[in-house]
């Protein structure tokens, strides 16, 4: 089985057509989500209706998060906070309680336990960031997951724990998963990719060849930046597309 893993969508309409466009291509089963489906960007209910249609499991984001009630955009700056009330006011009623309904973890099993989440497994929600093998020792001391799927950082990476210490990677195009170790995998962000790379960021995961592919596609960030002027939100959330940042 091939799973598609996509993490912070944020509201971008021509970077998940990208992504979806190169994953059919290269061919999967099953499409897992990590959360944070809008923000940022001037497209949240039509990718949330791709979402609610389309992912076989789905976790709620820090962003969905506000639009479901659950947080103020209190810490957000100011360009996010601008485009996450917009999104609140136009978000449907069936959008927002499919948002309200998602889990905040989802643990599963595929030739082993697995889990689902937005940023932690310990304290989903809490809005940390997995970046460091310094970060990823709490959970991999703490729990007991032979693969945590999760996103929040927007950058595509792994961590390695060998039953001895923990070793990360990032920027690797083919990664090999090992039955006897335990991973953290981030598959980047499809709508804001953070690591200097203006594409959109996805991951395949191969569940008979034990194996992940990492993936990048080019986007229309033009058709992003006009739409933002069309809607007066922060121009600045789509130049930042230009560089990756």
């Amino acid at each position: 089985m091939r799973i598609l893993l996509l993490s912070d969508i944020h509201a971008n309409l021509p970077a998940l057509e990208a992504v979806v466009k190169k994953a059919k291509e290269l061919v999967y089963d099953k499409i897992f989500c990590a959360g944070d489906i809008v923000g940022y960007y001037p497209w949240p209910n039509e990718v949330v209706e791709w979402v609610k249609e389309n992912a076989d499991l789905c976790v709620l984001g820090n962003h969905d998060a506000i639009i479901a009630g659950l947080f103020e955009p209190d810490t957000f700056t100011s360009a996010a906070r601008q485009t996450i009330l917009w999104t609140d006011r136009v978000i449907t009623d069936q959008n927002r309680e499919f948002l309200k309904n998602l889990p905040l973890k989802v643990d599963f099993e595929i030739d082993g336990k697995h889990s689902l989440v937005h940023d932690t497994p310990l304290r989903p929600l809490s809005m940390e960031y997995i970046t460091s093998p310094y970060s990823a020792v709490e959970i991999f001391q703490n729990t007991d997951y032979s693969k945590v799927f999760y996103g929040h950082t927007h950058i595509p990476a792994v961590f390695v724990f060998d039953g001895a210490q923990i070793a990360g990677f990032k920027g690797q195009n083919l990664f090999p998963l090992r039955g006897e170790y335990r991973y953290l995998i981030n598959p980047g962000s499809v709508g804001q990719p953070r690591d200097g790379i203006p594409k959109a960021s996805f991951a395949l995961w191969d569940t008979e060849e034990k194996v992940l592919y990492f993936e990048r596609v080019e986007f229309d960030i033009e058709k992003v930046e006009k739409e933002m002027k069309r809607f007066g939100l922060p121009l600045e959330l789509a130049y930042r597309l230009y560089e990756g940042r």
